[in-house]
Formats: structure tokens, C-alpha cells, sequence
């Protein structure tokens, strides 16, 4: 019976995930990358007087805020550090306490197996 469940439950999984890549395969671009070239390059080498006046959607945002809020020069080390800093510590936090838990559910298995014999 268990494996039965198990072979259900893989199956309508298998489903969804199909059904969701077939639906979202169907579903208009949003943003074609074409409209507005950014050189990474020179926004690199020199971020403050990069022309960012073709930029357009999340990229323009970044571009255009990142130096007057995060005075940084790397947009992705700003945004994991400045504005997602808190969200990057909770995740540590979760990491840090599943690691531990494993560490002490095994050990008290290691022990019980010890005492066994």
C-alpha cells in the first residue's frame, strides 16, 4: 500500500509540474532583453556616470537607484546585502538550525545504537 501511494503521489506530481511547464511555455514574454542594451562592462568600470537612460523594468530600477541608496558599485552584492540583507540572515538563521537538528538527531541515533550493544 505504501509503495502504491508513493507511485500516486510521484505521478500527480509529475503531472502538476508538466501541466505548470506547458502552461507557462504558452504565456507572452514580458520583456525580450532587446529594447535596451546594458554594457555591464562600463556600468562596472565606471557606475556613476554610466548612461542608464535606456534601461527599462527591474534592470532600469536597479541601475538608476542603486548608487543613491546603496552607494555601491556591484548592483548584485547591493541588492543581497543592502536590500535583502535581513531575508539573506533568515535563510542563514533556517540553514544553521536544519544543520543543527540533523547534527543532533543523528548523534542521539549514534549513541542509541552504542547502548544497544
Amino acid at each position: 500500500m505504501k509503495k502504491y501511494l508513493t507511485y500516486v503521489s510521484l505521478a500527480v506530481i509529475l503531472f502538476a509540474c508538466v501541466f505548470a511547464a506547458v502552461n507557462l511555455a504558452s504565456m507572452p514574454r514580458t520583456y525580450e532583453g532587446q529594447n535596451a542594451p546594458v554594457s555591464v562592462y562600463e556600468l562596472q568600470q565606471d557606475p556613476a556616470s554610466y548612461d542608464d537612460s535606456q534601461a527599462d523594468g527591474a534592470a532600469g530600477a536597479i541601475i538608476q537607484q542603486n548608487l543613491e541608496k546603496a552607494h555601491a558599485v556591484n548592483d548584485v552584492t547591493s541588492i543581497v546585502f543592502d536590500f535583502r540583507g535581513y531575508d539573506t540572515m533568515g535563510e542563514a538563521f533556517i540553514l544553521i538550525t536544519a544543520v543543527a537538528g540533523a547534527v543532533v538527531i543523528l548523534y542521539n541515533k549514534k549513541k542509541e545504537g552504542k547502548s544497544d550493544e
